[in-house]
């Protein structure tokens, strides 16, 4: 990984950067310090019970919530206390996967180290299944690690993790590209990846652009929709997987000058700043600050 890239990946985008208040008090230093503070900040909309939260307390709403300065707000309107201080579970913001590894990627670049989002695919929430799912991967001097900041001491324990869930052994998450290439090659069951009733080439597609948008600095919601992004179901149209084909060979390539130039110039790809959600089901028009 060349020095320009890793200053591409050190630096923060709009939707991950910072606010500028200084309430919310420093970035705790160090990986592990900032993963805990990442998990005392956030609570998986799924996991609600888990953690002791009623359902009448599950704020899903909060689940839309694009960029790191809308979560952290947030955070602070059902909190005052700084970064650094564990909320209780039921004052913690209501997210998915996507969110804790975004507010992990903000503060790792927050204090100068390169990291990025990775939207894809893991084998190790339920058995023979690959199930929607968003990590980090952070660049320690040598190699991307891939860790996921969702997973604390409880959640390790309920899924009876075997495995160092913060520098992942290889083959445990899936990356968008990483999964269509297996499907491709026919090492892989398409329908064995997906989330709900949401599962094969369709919804593994659109794991593909989430991931290429990603490497980009730009971390859409699962359920946002623009260009090539198409609905979970039916077959993949030859354009699209022709599309899936390029771009995941350029992910696993790593050539972050050649994955920018792609993004940049096909606006099928890219994240245009005005989107369409698709919340609960409705189609709801958002504006990015991008």
């Amino acid at each position: 990984m060349d020095s320009e890239a890793l200053d591409f990946y050190r630096t923060p985008a709009p939707l991950s950067a910072l606010p500028d208040d200084p309430s919310l008090g420093p970035v705790p230093d160090g990986v592990d310090g900032q993963r805990r503070a990442v998990q005392g900040l956030l609570v998986h909309r799924d996991l609600l019970a888990l953690y002791g939260v009623a359902p009448d307390g599950a704020r899903l709403e909060e689940q839309h919530l694009h960029s790191v300065g809308d979560v952290l707000a947030r955070a602070k309107e059902l909190s005052p206390e700084p970064l650094a201080v564990a909320r209780p579970p039921e004052e913690r913001v209501v997210g998915i996967c996507r969110h804790f590894a975004l507010l992990q990627t903000a503060f790792l670049r927050d204090q100068g180290v390169p990291a990025r989002v990775r939207c894809g695919f893991a084998s190790y929430f339920e058995a023979g299944k690959w199930v929607d799912h968003w990590i980090t991967e952070r660049w320690d001097g040598g190699r991307w690690v891939r860790d996921d900041p969702q997973i604390d001491d409880l959640l390790a324990e309920a899924f009876r993790l075997d495995f160092d869930a913060h520098d992942q052994p290889q083959g445990r998450f899936l990356t968008g590209g990483e999964a269509w290439a297996a499907i491709r090659a026919g090492e892989a069951d398409p329908q064995a990846f997906g989330i709900f009733d949401m599962k094969g080439a369709a919804f593994v597609s659109g794991n593909v652009i989430n991931d290429f948008a990603c490497l980009n600095k730009v971390e859409p919601l699962p359920w946002d929709g623009w260009g090539m992004k198409i609905a979970p179901f039916g077959p993949v149209p030859d354009a699209l997987a022709a599309a899936c084909d390029g771009v995941a060979a350029l992910a696993a390539g790593d050539d972050t000058a050649a994955i920018r130039a792609r993004y940049q110039a096909d606006a099928g790809l890219r994240v245009p700043p005005d989107i369409t959600s698709f919340q609960d089901g409705r189609p709801v028009p958002v504006h990015l600050d991008l």
